[in-house]
């Protein structure tokens, strides 16, 4: 009997021990085990509104852990950020209903949220953790959530979870099974993703108004896995606006179709165009479809082909402009992004290009990629290494700078272009084609290389300058007679007159460390601090100099438009340049 008595008296005071409740930095504790407590009340009136919970907390110098939240603990307060510990495994129901709170840090080690924990706060951004596995009735409804991140282990959301939201995009991770009546409602919604293999139970209703996201489901995209299609509508996953499974296929923006790259899985090329969007056509560096933003980095073969374009913005996402992509238009200017690499065959061929900007990262152009326009000035930068057969053709170039990179140069490149009398080849270039300067108007050519091209086409009617060269003035570097004209098998025979060392001559490799700037009425020479301009000459076409200085930047004024020459003597050498005033 007396034992007895023992364990009951025992009992209680553990029960009592158990039950006592104790405040510290106005957070009070209910004891829920001889090492645990559970957050019990709050007072905002002489606490903080940004509230702290401690992952541990110390009574009567014992050490308890926070492992739960209990319910109403913090209703209707006027706290505005919480902060929960990775401590914490339950978050009770109504928690935080009410309340002014409009952020929340959710511990990792939360697994679950009941009811009405949330219902009724101003929260906008809410980051579930993985650890969470459920998500009770009414847990965030009637909040301002414009971002919703779900963790990787959630697997049941409750009926009216997150109704009265302002959410616009949705991912439902793979852990998911279930999702209550009423669960997105109220929000406007334009896309999920949902990464379950196995659809989530959800509730579809066009006439109960219970339906898990909205009675019309008709504003939204819904993004599947791959595969998976048919399970989906088997589990009235049905009456989306479209379904995409895996991200793949192609969609439409303000009339540009786009297919989405299999690899990488984020970017899509533009494959076509509809001409009801105008001839004006601004092409976006990012589109979104399906809940995924994706980077615009290729305009696809005969994308815009024929579409009656009169102006083209390219984004500095595209990568690369692939064969005929805007052929047959009749767009005036184009600039080619610093982004693109690639320019294929017939990119920009029969417009109406009076100007042309290329990128400075371009390393190809394409055949007859510029060909019948009416361009009229031309800068190539360094970058690119190959101009391709035609690339130029049909034009109305009157000055061509062509960059320091430049290694061939393909067959009829530059043929018809009236009115192109000089032509500068930089040392870099190894070969170049048939006909590539054909036309009638050249009279002077001015070679920068020590070592000629060893291939260019000599003596007949595919000459690369012409088929009677003796009206054409050939400039060489000094000491490359024997190799450009006298020696056995030489190729740059014919010329006259032929030069040697003087104007275009480089004594020394400069050309990728110079540039001559030349604006109306003002030269700019920029060069690196490893060399230092002595003076400058500038001459003529017929040879006569017409002006001299030695400062890197000076006025042009006194000199009519033409072409001319400058002559640049460094302390390290000398090389010359042609320009257009």
């Amino acid at each position: 009997m007396k034992t007895n008595l023992l364990s009951l008296i025992a009992i209680f005071i553990v029960a009592i021990g158990y039950s006592q409740t104790f405040t510290d930095n106005f957070i009070s504790y209910t004891v829920t085990s001889a090492t645990t407590v559970e957050v019990a009340d709050y007072d905002d009136v002489n606490g903080s509104p940004t509230v702290v919970i401690p992952a541990s907390v110390s009574y009567n110098s014992t050490n308890y852990s926070v492992t739960s939240i209990k319910f109403l603990a913090f209703q209707n307060s006027t706290i505005t950020s919480v902060d929960i510990p990775d401590s914490v495994t339950i978050i009770g129901v109504g928690a935080f209903s009410g309340s002014t709170l409009n952020t929340v840090s959710i511990g990792d080690s939360v697994v679950t949220i009941e009811g009405s924990a949330f219902l009724n706060c101003s929260l906008t951004n809410v980051t579930i953790p993985d650890s969470v596995t459920s998500i009770g009735n009414y847990a965030f409804q009637n909040n301002s959530l414009v971002n919703l991140f779900l963790g990787n282990s959630v697997a049941t959301i409750g009926n009216w979870a997150f109704t009265s939201n302002q959410l616009t995009a949705l991912t439902i991770p793979n852990s998911v099974t279930t999702i209550g009546d009423f669960t997105f409602q109220g929000n406007p919604l334009a896309c999920i993703i949902s990464e379950a293999t196995v659809p989530p139970a959800i509730t579809t209703s066009t006439t109960s108004g219970m339906d898990t996201f909205n009675t019309n489901r008709s504003n939204i995209d819904l993004s599947i896995p791959t595969g998976t299609a048919s399970t989906y509508a088997a589990e009235t996953w049905t009456g989306f606006n479209s379904v995409t499974e895996g991200l793949a296929g192609t969609f439409t923006i303000d009339n540009i179709t786009y297919q989405i790259n299999p690899t990488p899985n984020n970017e899509v090329t533009v494959i076509d165009y509809n001409t009801a969007g105008g001839t004006v056509v601004n092409i976006p560096a990012m589109v979104s479809s399906a809940c995924t933003s994706f980077s615009v980095t290729t305009i696809g073969d005969y994308a815009f082909q024929n579409k009656g374009l009169t102006s083209v913005t390219l984004p500095d996402s595209v990568l690369i402009i692939r064969e005929n992509g805007f052929f047959n238009n009749s767009i005036a200017t184009v600039t080619i992004p610093d982004s693109v690499t690639q320019i294929s065959d017939g990119a920009f061929a029969n417009n109406s290009l009076t100007s042309v900007v290329i990128g400075n990262n371009v390393t190809s152009i394409g055949e007859y990629a510029f060909r019948f326009n009416s361009i009229a000035s031309l800068t190539i930068p360094d970058s690119v290494l190959n101009i391709e057969e035609l690339a130029f053709d049909s034009n109305v170039i009157t000055n061509l700078d062509l960059g320091n990179g430049v290694q061939t140069i393909g067959n009829l490149a530059f043929r018809f272009n009236p009115g192109l009398q000089s032509v500068t080849i930089p040392a870099s270039v190894t070969s170049i084609g048939e006909g590539a300067f054909a036309t009638p108007t050249l009279t002077e050519v001015i070679a920068l290389g020590a070592t000629p091209p060893s291939i260019i086409t000599s003596g007949t009617t595919t000459d690369t300058f012409s088929t009677d060269r003796s009206n054409i003035h050939l400039y060489i570097p000094s000491g490359t007679m024997g190799a450009y004209v006298t020696n056995s098998g030489a190729l740059w025979t014919g010329f006259n007159p032929v030069t040697e060392g003087a104007l275009g001559i480089s004594d020394f490799e400069l050309d990728n460390d110079i540039k001559v700037v030349s604006t109306l009425n003002q030269i700019e020479i920029k060069h690196s601090e490893s060399i230092q301009l002595q003076g400058f000459n500038i001459y003529g076409m017929s040879g006569a100099k017409v002006m001299e200085g030695n400062k890197n930047t000076f006025t042009t004024e006194v000199l009519s438009k033409g072409i001319y020459i400058i002559e640049l003597n460094f302390d390290k050498g000398r090389m010359a340049k042609k320009f257009v005033k």
